[in-house]
């Protein structure tokens, strides 16, 4: 398909995908992507596209404009920026690279993880893994660019294997706040609080509280209520304990407090759920 941008030279490749309708609504899905030889004046200047952008260089170089920051992107180098930020880039003599818009799924929870701990971007020699993940990719869009459930799993390890670069290669499940999560999860029937389990991890409640948003998008207050309110639903469809029993069973301080609660997240009381078919 011949470009009509001015700096892009003939040999680029520009490739317009159709994800289904179920990628669309529920997976992290390639709209367009792109293998580029550019030249100046090529220039990309943009205030708003509903995507995530992942660059790729081979050669040459590429300026990039975003956040407020100027940034040289060489060869070997991997970048991924948010779209719906303002962003420039511009070629900076011969650059060769690829693009891909990606958006949808897990994509915008995991680029704003990276975005966090300032590790959008890689340099490929320094990290083979990242790059062979990276390669994996891009040979999948070359040779399957309909199998719209690779596309999201290659996208996904691709991510998952940034993250974990950026926390010093230590899986998630050995941080902090997974390990906190475990604990909550074992323990939340006791007469728990928030403190105690800050404590028990020699942090402080503060700490404690953002690190496990920042992981799982809610509060560790949040999460909390919320193990109890599924064990409470156990309760009531699979036994024939009182309402003021099941309360003190799951870790709730009175019945209005675990009525209350009950009623924001499921929209009915203890007992008209107990009630329901299913």
């Amino acid at each position: 398909m011949l470009i009509d941008e001015p700096g892009v030279l003939p040999n680029s490749e520009i490739h317009i995908l159709n994800p289904s309708a179920s990628a669309l609504s529920a997976l992290i899905h390639i709209p367009f992507w792109g293998a580029y030889h550019c030249m100046p004046p090529y220039t990309i200047e943009r205030d708003q596209y509903d995507a995530l952008l992942l660059f790729s260089i081979h050669k040459g170089q590429l300026e990039l404009v975003y956040e407020g920051q100027t940034t040289l992107l060489r060869a070997g180098c991997v970048q991924l920026i948010d779209c719906r930020k303002p962003q420039l880039y511009r070629a900076v003599g011969d650059v060769h690279f690829d693009w891909v818009h990606f958006k949808g799924g897990s994509s915008q929870a995991m680029y704003e993880c990276l975005s966090e701990r300032e590790a959008t971007g890689f340099i490929a020699p320094d990290q083979p893994e990242l790059a062979n993940e990276m390669l994996r990719l891009r040979q999948l869009l070359i040779q399957s660019a309909d199998d719209d459930w690779g596309i999201n799993l290659a996208l996904t390890r691709f991510l998952t294997a940034m993250i974990e670069s950026a926390t010093g290669n230590i899986p998630l499940e050995h941080s902090l706040v997974t390990q906190a999560h475990a604990y909550m999860t074992e323990h939340f029937r006791e007469d728990l609080l928030l403190s105690d389990i800050a404590n028990h991890f020699n942090v402080s409640l503060c700490h404690f509280a953002r690190q496990f948003r920042r992981h799982y998008k809610m509060s560790p207050h949040e999460y909390l209520i919320s193990l109890r309110i599924s064990e409470a639903r156990r309760h009531l469809l699979l036994t024939g304990q009182s309402v003021e029993s099941i309360a003190s069973a799951c870790g709730f301080h009175s019945t209005s407090h675990f009525i209350r609660s009950f009623g924001q997240r499921t929209g009915v009381t203890p007992a008209q759920f107990r009630k329901l078919k299913f």
